[in-house]
């Protein structure tokens, strides 16, 4: 099976087959220099992350996704438009999407979706005008829930600022212990090292608890069983020979996927995928009949 043949189905179950007329709504969650396996679910004990291991209990965990670059806003391109970031001018950090470049969000709008997003998103200002709705940072969550039309689909993206650099005390209560942090053999063991991993930490379980928050609005507005949500990493963690670089702690993050009655519970794919399969996943899920390459070209 190919990469993007095994993201479009979900344990078994193909998703173009699924073209009702109610496609599911659809969450992407993305944290910010977040390298696996910094989860508990993932095998990090030391990691406060139940909501995002509850994701990997009742859906799916793919083991094996890499970034298409280790930096921010080059990686994140390639999630809007399913290219590398070389091929739509966007390698370098911090360079805004072009306005000729399509993304999932034309196809999705066309299909119906009511399209959000929240925080961190770096692809330069012009493109926020592309939402339907955009969240700035201290807008509640609740509020894209309300405004959504309850008569059409919704896809929201959510970007967090969290684990990213700079580190303070105080992100996460209780803080986690340095003393308990697990090590990544790449970096020396000195205490200075360990209270900005427990800092490291801290934000991955601050950001944990924000994605318990769209579990609960998820049931507080009934729309849990028809939903789609997908969880990553944009790139690795803010440490030497991760972020920036091309060692696996750069490019190597977390994937999760949670579809209640449509991914089987526990499920394991140890299969490699790329960011850049992500968006025709999305399609697919949302019954978009014609090729991504062609929707994007």
């Amino acid at each position: 099976m190919t990469r993007r043949g095994l993201l479009q189905t979900t344990a078994g179950i193909p998703l173009t087959a699924q073209r009702d007329p109610q496609p599911p709504n659809i969450i992407f969650l993305i944290s910010d220099d977040h390298s696996w396996p910094d989860l508990g679910c993932l095998g990090n004990s030391a990691i406060h992350t139940p909501n995002l291991d509850r994701i990997a209990r009742e859906g799916m965990r793919l083991n094996n996704c890499f970034v298409s670059s280790p930096q921010c806003s080059p990686n994140r391109s390639s999630i809007f438009t399913g290219c590398t970031p070389h091929t739509t001018s966007t390698s370098r950090l911090h360079t805004p999407m072009p306005p000729w470049e399509r993304t999932y969000i034309e196809p999705l709008k066309e299909r119906g979706y009511f399209i959000g997003g929240y925080r961190k998103v770096h692809q330069g200002p012009e493109f926020d005008k592309r939402w339907d709705f955009y969240g700035r940072p201290n807008t509640p969550f609740e509020e894209f829930f309300e405004k959504r039309p309850k008569n059409r689909p919704f896809f929201l993206h959510l970007g967090f600022t969290d684990p990213h650099r700079p580190y303070a005390d105080g992100a996460f209560t209780p803080p986690h212990d340095p003393a308990k942090i697990r090590l990544p053999k790449f970096l020396p063991d000195t205490p200075v090292v360990r209270k900005d991993l427990a800092h490291y930490h801290d934000e991955i379980a601050r950001m944990d608890s924000e994605c318990g928050q769209i579990f609960d609005l998820l049931g507080k507005h009934g729309v849990a069983d028809n939903t789609l949500v997908m969880f990553t990493g944009d790139n690795g963690m803010p440490f030497p020979g991760a972020k920036g670089t091309c060692y696996d702690p750069g490019i190597h993050v977390p994937l999760l996927a949670w579809w209640p009655g449509r991914i089987q519970a526990g499920a394991v794919r140890n299969e490699l995928i790329g960011h850049v399969d992500l968006p025709v996943t999305w399609l697919d899920a949302a019954g978009v009949a014609k090729p991504f390459e062609e929707l994007l070209r």
